[in-house]
């Protein structure tokens, strides 16, 4: 049971600075929106799926929440340490459904406490969730504790710097970032596991400089941004050429790899890249409308990539994304 609360979201946070811009700033777990429920009353709904024809796999998700009510689903491959590729998770205020085989019913609520009694079906698990917030909701304590036998099988701390979760038989992940010297300083991943630590900021020319030591990979990159453009949008400026270098040492990959990013107008971006490491390879992106690139504005949209092995041109693969988002 512990494992479907932090796979839909129950130990995620908001990445800051993550490379790459894979994520996408927004803190959307229910730990995070239990202690606001006096929230915005805007309801949103958001829709992708994607097919990689390197695996010939589908992979689509559905989040569709407001003030008291979340409804999530996905399927694919992507979702890895389960037997079941399928997950679906709804919540009516406090009270959650996992699948078809585990009920969270809550038993006590207050202003900053909140008590739930869990029963997995499929394993003949019972087990208490208690959910502990501050006055001032800047932190967040949520565990699991499993009745028979009695042990602690999930924890999750949320705090303004980042968060740390413990789920029995991974081990403990955190998330974590402090300002620090004019920059971010960052430490990210799971023990026993891989971990990143990293320190981003800018000098007089713009460029953003990150460097970031990989464990026990022992693998240290260097990455640098410039944006090479930028374009007024109203009263603000962004940029409309990127250029980022991230070359590796040590490590299992080390390498260098190159990326080019322009934005066309705000409903088109083009990405294209390169990366020389130990399987060297070519990508090229198109991202139009609703995506990542274009700051996930606009009802649809659509992402076409394609990479080919350098030292096999004639085996490359593609993979096209469908998103779709709407506001109510």
């Amino acid at each position: 049971m512990s494992k479907k609360l932090k796979e839909f979201g129950f130990s995620e946070s908001e990445k800051v600075g993550d490379e790459g811009g894979e994520g996408e700033g927004e803190a959307e777990g229910f730990s995070v929106k239990l202690a606001r429920f006096a929230g915005k009353t805007q309801g949103l709904l958001n829709i992708s799926s994607t097919f990689d024809s390197r695996t010939r796999d589908v992979d689509s998700s559905l989040v569709a929440r407001g003030d008291f009510w979340r409804v999530e689903a996905s399927r694919g491959s992507s979702i890895s340490g389960n037997e079941n590729p399928s997950l679906f998770l709804v919540q009516l205020g406090p009270v959650l459904f996992v699948r078809d085989s585990t009920l969270l019913l809550p038993v006590h609520l207050s202003k900053q406490h909140l008590l739930w009694y869990g029963y997995d079906r499929k394993n003949g698990m019972h087990s208490l969730c208690p959910a502990v917030w501050s006055k001032h909701r800047r932190w967040l304590l949520m565990s699991m504790i499993c009745l028979n036998p009695l042990a602690c099988s999930f924890m999750d701390l949320q705090f303004p710097n980042g968060q740390l979760t413990y789920v029995a038989g991974e081990g403990l992940s955190t998330s974590a970032f402090l300002p620090v010297f004019g920059g971010l300083l960052q430490a990210q991943g799971q023990y026993p596991g891989e971990m990143r630590f990293s320190f981003s900021c800018k000098n007089n020319w713009g460029t953003r400089i990150t460097p970031m030591v990989q464990w026990p990979d022992r693998s240290f990159t260097m990455g640098f941004e410039q944006a090479l453009a930028w374009k007024r949008s109203g009263l603000m400026v962004r940029p409309t050429v990127q250029f980022s270098l991230h070359p590796t040492v040590g490590g299992s990959n080390p390498g260098v790899k190159a990326e080019l990013v322009h934005a066309v107008n705000e409903d088109l971006s083009l990405i294209g890249g390169c990366s020389f490491a130990s399987h060297p390879s070519a990508f090229a992106s198109l991202a139009l409308g609703r995506s990542k690139w274009n700051g996930n504005v606009g009802r649809s949209g659509i992402v076409l990539k394609a990479e080919t092995p350098l030292g096999h041109v004639g085996q490359p693969s593609f993979s096209v994304q469908l998103n779709s988002g709407i506001e109510f």
